[in-house]
């Protein structure tokens, strides 16, 4: 029986692994940070390394990690009901890094390492300001608001890291409509047939 899936199917499966992948990696960062160094201020998690990867495989379904990453962070953390807006909102302003694939395209920021890194570091900044913009909205001090930056600082540095791996595993850091594109076409050269 050979079943085929639809795109959206294979997007939603994507989504979901991709989810379920997140929530374990923040658990498990959150777990490693709290046996290892449960007195540091700093904090290193995964969501804005994976929300750019969904940037890049889905444009504005990038929303989901986002949001999750940042739920999911709160409830570790203990956070009150703000936390969780705070990181939850304050991470969707991460999507404006997807202007960069309207200036350079996602292609040239996938095989660009200069770009890529680049781009991973603007969605790690433009995480960090949007939690810091809206604790100030919601009237945190702002050496709170600062905190929700200098705390997560090295959180870029995973993020790099993240985006440096994934960029060199073949269709992983791509655009995934172009990529089963790319490999029909392949399979279908392959087989010798025609368009």
């Amino acid at each position: 029986m050979n079943r085929k899936i639809s795109f959206e199917q294979y997007r939603a499966i994507d989504l979901s692994i991709l989810s379920v992948v997140l929530v374990i990696c923040q658990f498990l960062t959150h777990l490693a940070a709290s046996f290892w160094f449960p007195e540091q201020l700093y904090v290193v998690s995964p969501v804005a390394g994976m929300t750019a990867l969904v940037m890049m495989r889905w444009g504005g379904y990038a929303a989901l990690p986002a949001v999750l990453g940042g739920v999911v962070f709160t409830a570790l953390s203990g956070g009150n009901a703000r936390h969780f807006l705070i990181y939850g909102g304050g991470n969707l302003v991460s999507l404006l890094a997807l202007l960069m694939f309207k200036f350079y395209g996602k292609e040239r920021i996938r095989k660009e390492s200069f770009l890529a890194v680049v781009f991973a570091i603007a969605v790690q900044l433009l995480m960090q300001l949007g939690r810091a913009a809206l604790a100030v909205v919601l009237g945190f001090p702002t050496a709170a608001c600062i905190g929700f930056i200098t705390t997560d600082i090295l959180s870029i540095l995973f993020t790099i890291f993240i985006i440096w791996t994934v960029r060199r595993i073949e269709g992983l850091f791509e655009d995934q409509k172009n990529y089963l594109l790319r490999i029909q076409k392949e399979q279908q050269v392959e087989r010798g047939e025609q368009f």
